[in-house]
């Protein structure tokens, strides 16, 4: 086998980029109370929505991935990930762990509300997961285009 110069830096790129693909893969975060289905409601507070209630109902599998509903909308492509966000360190309101997903239909059919995507930054606290629901938009704008947020409570149904 020739060793070239070519297949040196196959061998030394490898060496300098494993260590990062394997310190920024996915870990586990979950434990066996964690998972299963969930189901609780939101408690809507931009004024600008008339709805107060949001129904949110997850179900949380143990390979990390994350289906439901949050309001009227399913959700899709949903992940439990650690919450790594710096946002939460800055105003000192970290949360333990993230809901993150798609939103496929209205979040608040009635009221016409879309969004695209949510993020649930959370903590379970031995009996209850709790947190908020934050969707994609703007933080100017009104109903059409504005984020919606709401607090979150969800207990564990077997």
């Amino acid at each position: 086998m020739v060793f070239t110069m070519h297949r040196a830096r196959w061998i030394a790129a490898l060496a300098l980029t494993l260590p990062l693909v394997i310190s920024c893969a996915p870990h586990s975060v979950l434990t066996p109370a964690l998972v299963g289905h969930w189901g609780g409601n939101g408690r809507i507070i931009v004024s600008w929505c008339r709805q107060k209630n949001l129904p949110v109902n997850v179900d949380i599998h143990a390979d990390g991935s994350v289906t439901g509903t949050v309001g009227d909308a399913k959700l899709s492509e949903g992940r439990f990930l650690k919450n790594r966000g710096w946002l939460g360190r800055k105003l000192n309101i970290e949360t333990d762990y993230i809901i993150t997903g798609n939103l496929d239909g209205a979040i608040v059919a009635a009221e016409g509300i879309t969004r695209k995507r949510v993020m649930m930054p959370c903590n379970y606290d031995g009996h209850f997961i709790k947190g908020a629901v934050d969707t994609s938009g703007t933080w100017f704008g009104g109903k059409n285009s504005m984020v919606l947020t709401a607090g979150l409570q969800l207990i564990h149904i077997h």
